[in-house]
């Protein structure tokens, strides 16, 4: 069975996108790649060809500037979901889906690799904050003006697992994203879905099915809240686990105990890593 890596995008042009191209064709991964772009140039949609991405354009062409167009009240976080499930009802047969941010996420090693030796026995993996939701708080905001009082109440002590990469089997990867989008749309604020997605993983089925992956696993890291220089003093005393380090030598964002992450995300946030990982994956 085939494999698929699947992001979404909305006005970015290739310089935002090709760290996250480049780097899932140097990590190895063989399987299908996938673009959804909403608003997109035509230079753009070339080098995503070039690199081997079939690119799905819900948009209307518009040759006179240069591009493919799309209007939508939702936010593009949470109308992915629904474009997301679209394809995969179209497609089948997908032994294992890999869904990220595209923007400031990068893969270091393939990603079916770890999924192969870390899913059997379950059908889902996600990456923990290494956080609860009480002590962030962007994530305990917009958990309490998402669902209100009584659910932020019954939630607050969980720990975040971040929606910016998701994995799985096929057929739960396109249920997963179906839920999401439908729990999504009419919340009284646009961004919510992760707190959306972080209500269902900690009710069944979803608990009997999934990895709950700890930063230190080495499946994925988010550097927003682990390693991001802005904050870490205001939360290194909340972390459930070691942050992150990093190897300028290689380019490489380890564990603490020097496993090499598969997944980095949200890379953008350490200036430093930053610079250093933006060269080793640039064209």
């Amino acid at each position: 069975m085939k494999d698929l890596v699947i992001g979404c995008t909305t006005n970015y042009d290739w310089n935002k996108l090709k760290y996250w191209v480049n780097s899932i064709n140097k990590s190895g991964f063989e399987g299908d790649k996938v673009m959804i772009a909403f608003n997109i140039d035509y230079e753009t949609i070339e080098r995503l060809y070039q690199a081997g991405f079939q690119v799905i354009l819900p948009g209307k062409d518009n040759p006179q500037a240069q591009r493919y167009e799309y209007q939508s009240s939702l936010p593009v976080h949470v109308e992915r979901f629904i474009h997301i499930y679209n394809y995969l009802n179209d497609h089948d047969d997908y032994r294992f889906v890999i869904t990220t941010d595209v923007k400031d996420v990068i893969f270091q090693q393939d990603p079916t690799k770890y999924l192969g030796l870390e899913l059997p026995g379950s059908k889902l993996m996600f990456a923990s904050e290494s956080m609860k939701y009480k002590d962030e708080p962007w994530g305990n905001q917009n958990l309490m003006e998402t669902f209100g009082p009584y659910f932020h109440e019954r939630f607050k002590d969980n720990v975040i697992y971040n929606v910016g990469v998701l994995a799985g089997r096929g057929n739960v990867m396109k249920d997963l994203c179906s839920m999401i989008f439908v729990m999504s749309v009419n919340r009284p604020i646009p961004i919510v879905d992760q707190s959306t997605f972080n209500f269902m993983i900690s009710q069944e089925p979803y608990k009997s099915i999934a990895r709950y992956m700890r930063s230190e696993d080495g499946w994925a890291c988010q550097l927003g809240t682990t390693a991001d220089p802005s904050k870490i003093e205001q939360f290194r005393p909340f972390l459930l686990e070691p942050s992150p380090i990093f190897e300028k030598e290689s380019g490489k964002v380890k564990t603490s105990t020097g496993k090499d992450f598969t997944i980095v995300h949200q890379y953008d946030r350490v200036p430093e890593w930053k610079k250093v990982i933006e060269e080793k994956y640039n064209d």
